[in-house]
């Protein structure tokens, strides 16, 4: 039951791929939900490190303009 573990595995099926079946920890895409929220935060840190026009410009684009999701984020 890998797939109660998974991130991406909410009611009953895959969110991330378009599978019948759960392939557990041997997916490509398989990571827990804190694993997951680490990644995220590397990518948000990543993002507040660059400069602020090309910051803008990935918001805007993947994020809807939420740039209040950079707010907590530190560089590192």
């Amino acid at each position: 039951m890998m797939e109660k573990h998974c991130f991406a595995y909410r009611n009953r099926k895959c969110k991330v791929l378009k599978v019948k079946k759960c392939e557990g920890d041997s997916c490509p895409f398989f990571k827990t939900k804190a694993r997951a929220d680490e990644d995220q935060k590397k990518v948000f840190r990543r993002i507040n490190s660059l400069d602020p026009a090309t910051r803008r410009n990935i918001m805007d684009l993947y994020y809807g303009g939420k740039m209040s999701l950079l707010d907590d984020v530190e560089v590192g």
